[in-house]
């Protein structure tokens, strides 16, 4: 049996290492280089991470770290707990992370507060009046519209770029939606939910690339490499597929794991499925660009703060600020701090962020919202297309996913479209792929 990856980034990668450990020697097609988006660089003290900051540390992404043997150069919060800050009414202010700071602060109206203990213990409180809501209209009725506008909405542009009146409850809160379904209430739905708690973020030292550079090296002599793109996705008779490619080339093969996503998926599985591709071309993608600024030890950050997230409608589309060395000091130099500013997402409306202006004007806006001066530029990265807008109906694409697959065993999809746009998440959905696969062959 021939199995092909498309798609070297940490899914890629993921997958075929599981194929690897299962007695296979895939094919790994990527043209452009090993990683996708991790990309990490130590200079000057520094560790610059181009993409992915951080890293959930989720069951997946711990086993992985441990089997590469990099148990060693995993790094925890130095501040624990850490505060997670959000832009609200021209102020730097704490999302609540217990009782009392739920009592005292002032993002959350009195109102809600006083009727949040009904709310969570209401049955039906957010059954759903339709297939699937934004995230505004599912949590107003629990938190009510200024709190998911205050806190929610800066949070998940924090993660997704997008928007709470665009992005949808059901794809990105999936097991909630689904115990709202039922009409149970939020204490029944926290109740029934596996324990363990909030689970860690984390770090790797010298970058998060140490676990794509790992994995690659563990695999480079047991998998073989195409650097083509594919273009087209055929099936073939009687059984297996048919990959063309952009150099002419044509490869067949019986198993095809895929992880690209979006527009670049629909047109290699047109010939596959026409709705499906007409559904991918239909995701929209928001871009990001990330710089990285050092400022002097004496700069005073908000004391054992991770960062502040920003609503829509700052300059230079700012989206959040991370203070990365306050929580992982070997990340900068005994005498600077280094701060992250991701600029862009959905609200920018693919305005491309200028590193020009950004270099002027980046600075000054650090010193006018968080009184932090004498700001150095370290780097700048741009990423085009970077996080797929799961918006209101995106699940009706994974159910056209989903039909494919049972429609052609042997393919699997696992890109970003399921739903995980972080890093763990992509490890998870790689997996889960390779499991598919196994059972199709069982």
């Amino acid at each position: 049996m021939k199995t092909a990856v498309i798609g070297g980034g940490i899914a890629g990668l993921t997958a075929a290492y599981e194929l690897v450990k299962k007695g296979e020697t895939p094919i790994l097609i990527e043209p452009g280089p090993i990683g996708g988006m991790i990309r990490s660089e130590v200079r000057g003290g520094f560790t610059l991470e181009q993409g992915p900051n951080v890293v959930v540390e989720r069951p997946d992404m711990k086993a992985l770290i441990s089997e590469l043997g990099l148990e060693g150069a995993v790094r925890y919060p130095s501040v624990n707990p850490y505060g997670q800050f959000v832009w609200c009414r021209n102020h730097a202010m704490k999302v609540p992370a217990g009782l009392w700071e739920f009592v005292t602060t002032p993002l959350i109206p009195l109102k809600t507060k006083l009727l949040l203990p009904i709310r969570l213990c209401t049955p039906g409180l957010l059954l759903p009046r339709r297939d699937d809501l934004t995230i505004l209209e599912f949590f107003t009725p629990l938190l009510g519209e200024r709190t998911v506008r205050d806190i929610l909405d800066p949070v998940l542009k924090g993660i997704y770029g997008g928007d709470v009146e665009q992005l949808s409850a059901r794809s990105i809160f999936p097991g909630l939606w689904a115990s709202a379904c039922e009409g149970m209430s939020l204490i029944g739905y926290m109740r029934r939910r596996p324990k363990g708690g909030k689970p860690s973020i984390m770090v790797i030292e010298g970058g998060i690339q140490r676990v794509v550079d790992t994995l690659w090296k563990r695999l480079e002599s047991s998998v073989e490499r195409s650097s083509a793109r594919v273009e087209s996705i055929e099936r073939r008779n009687p059984s297996g597929f048919r990959l063309v490619c952009s150099d002419g080339s044509r490869l067949d093969v019986d198993n095809v794991i895929i992880t690209p996503a979006g527009a670049r998926l629909a047109s290699m599985v047109e010939a596959l499925d026409v709705d499906l591709a007409a559904k991918l071309q239909g995701v929209q993608y928001a871009s990001l660009s990330v710089v990285h600024l050092a400022v002097p030890k004496e700069e005073k950050l908000i004391k054992d703060a991770f960062g502040v997230l920003f609503t829509a409608g700052m300059p230079e589309d700012l989206l959040g600020v991370m203070f990365n060395s306050q929580i992982f000091p070997h990340m900068a130099p005994p005498d600077k701090n280094m701060l992250t500013v991701i600029v862009g997402g959905a609200q920018a409306r693919n305005r491309e962020s200028n590193e020009g202006v950004l270099k002027e004007r980046l600075p000054t806006l650090l010193e006018r919202f968080l009184n932090i001066s004498g700001a150095a530029w370290l780097q700048f990265t741009r990423w085009s297309a970077a996080i797929p807008q799961l918006k209101v109906g995106h699940y009706r694409v994974v159910e056209a996913l989903d039909r494919v697959e049972s429609a052609n065993p042997g393919i699997v999809f696992a890109g970003v479209d399921r739903g995980g746009v972080g890093v763990s998440d992509r490890i998870r959905i790689a997996r889960e792929g390779v499991e598919r696969l196994s059972r199709i062959g069982a």
